[in-house]
Formats: structure tokens, C-alpha cells, sequence
């Protein structure tokens, strides 16, 4: 009896939804026939558009952006197990969900994300908040309500984290904010960072350093949080503090920790060019922000590696070997304000130029990208 090819894939958000939305396309007269199989195993009831958070303290985008069931965002010929998966093992080729079940595998791809570990510092939503959960946006909207004064201390504790430029964007808005009500003059910002720059990219670090010093944001490299008290945060120094904003530790979904897959580094290994794990029979693939890669943790960075994964499995099925390869792109929006924003990118070769002005231009693409996520993914673009 013939055995259809299984592809697992592990992980439903913006890369594993992409990488089966693409290969449903690619191999849509195979699965049709039966040749190939195509599993998602992703336990959440509802995927969370995670770029979205940013906008939470100031001003919700509708729910249909924020929010989207799997069921809705995957092809009909991708089969959808609403169950967390448990153990991944390389060595018998197969997946094991929470309930016992297995689901071997032909081809793996492990797009399962990272999580923001708010429960690395004691405090969360009481004397810190932050917006890498969609819990910590909402609570932080209701604590700006009442901030009108006093000093604003915004620490990345921990590197790396999904979406690099993020708290450059929130402080940035808050700016804005601050401006358009009058209370200005009333708030200071600071932000404090453990790497030794803003940005890697030295381009993006010089066009951030001159953002921050033209709105009168202190900044601290270097700066190692010990602590977050009420009213502080404690590191080389001593930070007197209204309101601390923090970037918790971010580590992969447990079931990569849990299966013994991750390196050194603490994330899941994979080849810059190829993306197989490393360690793996060449079957396995990992994308997004689970890995190691020295990318940043972004849904844009997924979105493209999502093509390099779904091409190469497709390939290694129609033709027996694969020759797609990941350069390392990389394209990100900074949002500049509520109004304004620009646009960075780079890959393994070519390093980022300094940012355009920042101008409405941008930040209409980057509501386009808000606004048309969900059908771009379904459609596996």
C-alpha cells in the first residue's frame, strides 16, 4: 500500500501558517491526491497577530487584525490538530502530542516561536509592565491613563526578543503622545539596554542613537538589570523610576527546550542557508524565532524564510534534491510616531543603509502589512 509523504509541522503562527499555506499551493495536485500530507499541530484556538501589541497602550486595532482562529488562516488541504505537541524526536522521525499521540514524519518544520517569560522578574503588571504579551500591552494601556508625570525607565533585560525595534517604536509613540497632550515637559524617558548598542546594524544604531537624542530620550548600553523594584530599577546604577517598561527574557516554546534540541546559545541550531536543524537527518527544518540564527525575531524575517523552507521540501518531493537557499533577508518598518515611519533592510552580505526620512509613505505600508496579514497568509503569498 502506497504511504503518502507526511509533513509536520510544528507551530501554527506567522512561519509554520506560511509554510503550509505555501507547500498547499505548491503541492495542492499532490495532496489532492493523496501523495502528500500536510499536519499542522498548533493547540491555540486563536493566533494573535503579536506586531499588533505595539499599538495596544495607545489605541487598539480591530479585532479581526489582533486576532484570527487557525481554522480560518490555513488552507482547506493543510490538516489542522489542535493539540500541543510534547516531545519532537529526530531519531524516530516522529512528533508526540500532550495525549500520547504520535505523528511521524517525511519532512519536519519547527516554527513554534519564542515566548516572553514574564515570570523572569517578580513584579509583572504590578511594578513593571510590558509589551511583548498581549496581557502586559492591555494592563500598560490602563497604567498610561494615569501617568502624567514623573519619569518613564524602558529596560531590555535580555537579548535576543522578538522584534528588535520595538521599544525605539513605543518610545517613539509615546513621544508623539506625550507631545499632542501637552505633558511633555512633565516626562522624562530612559532607556536602558544589556547589549552594548541600540541596534546591530550600525546604520540602524546611528539612525536610532540620533531619533533618541533629537527627542531628549536618555539612553544606558551595557546596562545589566539586577532588579525592578517599586519606584526603581537596579543595575550599574540605580534608576529612579514612575514607570518601568521592560522587555522580559524570551526563550523557545518548551517542547524545543523539552526534547533536548536546543544548543549553547539556548535556541533550536539550524543552517543559515539551508535552515535544516543542525543535528537532524536533512529532513528537519527550523524557522522563525525559535532559532539561532543571527536574524532578528521578527514575523517579516519568518515570512521570508517561510519560502526558503516550503521551496526546498517541495523541491526535495518533484525533483529529489533541493537547492533554495536563505541569504538572510531581512526587512523592518521603525515607526517613527503614530504618523510617520521608515524602513530598513539587509541580509547576510549586503549590511543595512542608513533609513530613509521617515515620512506618512511608510507608515501606510507598514498599515498595509497590519491590515493584510491574515489574507496574505492564507493565500500563502
Amino acid at each position: 500500500m502506497y504511504m503518502p509523504k507526511k509533513v509536520v509541522i510544528v507551530g501554527g503562527g506567522v512561519g509554520g501558517s506560511f509554510v503550509a499555506n505555501k507547500l498547499a499551493h505548491k503541492l495542492s495536485s499532490e495532496v489532492r491526491k493523496g501523495e502528500v500530507e500536510i499536519t499542522v499541530i498548533e493547540p491555540a484556538r486563536e493566533l494573535h497577530y503579536q506586531p499588533g501589541y505595539l499599538y495596544v497602550p495607545f489605541m487598539e486595532l480591530p479585532s479581526d487584525v489582533m486576532f484570527r482562529s487557525p481554522k480560518k488562516v490555513l488552507s482547506p488541504l493543510v490538516k489542522l490538530v489542535e493539540k500541543p505537541a510534547a516531545k519532537i524526536d529526530l531519531k524516530a522521525r516522529k512528533v508526540q502530542t500532550a495525549d500520547g499521540a504520535e505523528y511521524p514524519y517525511d519532512y519536519l518544520v519547527v516554527a513554534t516561536g519564542s515566548v516572553a517569560r514574564t515570570d523572569a522578574i517578580p513584579g509583572f503588571n504590578k511594578t513593571w509592565y510590558t509589551l511583548w504579551t498581549y496581557e502586559g500591552a492591555k494592563a500598560l494601556r490602563q497604567r498610561l491613563r494615569s501617568f502624567t508625570k514623573g519619569t518613564l525607565v524602558f529596560s531590555v533585560t535580555s537579548t535576543p526578543y522578538k522584534c528588535p525595534v520595538a521599544p525605539y517604536e513605543f518610545l517613539f509613540m509615546f513621544d508623539d503622545y506625550l507631545m499632542s497632550t501637552g505633558l511633555k515637559k512633565d516626562v522624562k524617558m530612559i532607556f536602558t539596554t544589556i547589549a552594548p548598542h541600540l541596534h546591530a546594524q550600525p546604520n540602524v544604531n546611528k539612525f536610532l542613537e540620533e531619533q533618541m537624542k533629537l527627542r531628549g530620550i536618555e539612553y544606558r548600553t551595557k546596562f545589566e538589570v539586577k532588579e525592578i523594584k517599586e519606584g526603581e530599577v537596579v543595575g550599574p546604577e540605580t534608576i529612579k523610576a514612575d514607570l518601568v517598561v521592560a522587555v522580559p527574557k524570551h526563550t523557545p516554546a518548551d517542547v524545543v527546550v523539552n526534547s533536548g534540541l536546543v544548543d549553547q546559545s539556548g535556541w533550536l541550531p539550524v543552517d543559515k542557508n539551508t535552515l535544516q536543524i543542525q543535528g537532524g537527518s536533512g529532513v528537519e527544518y527550523g524557522l522563525g524565532d525559535t532559532t539561532n540564527l543571527a536574524v532578528p525575531k521578527a514575523g517579516s524575517v519568518a515570512h521570508f524564510q517561510s519560502e526558503v523552507v516550503a521551496s526546498r521540501i517541495h523541491e526535495e518531493i518533484a525533483l529529489g534534491y533541493a537547492d533554495t537557499v536563505y541569504r538572510g533577508r531581512v526587512i523592518c518598518f521603525i515607526m517613527t510616531g503614530f504618523e510617520e515611519a521608515t524602513q530598513v533592510s539587509w541580509n547576510y552580505e549586503n549590511p543595512a543603509l542608513y533609513p530613509p526620512p521617515s515620512s506618512k509613505f511608510f507608515a501606510r505600508l507598514k498599515d498595509l502589512t497590519n491590515y493584510s496579514i491574515w489574507g496574505v497568509m492564507r493565500c500563502g503569498l
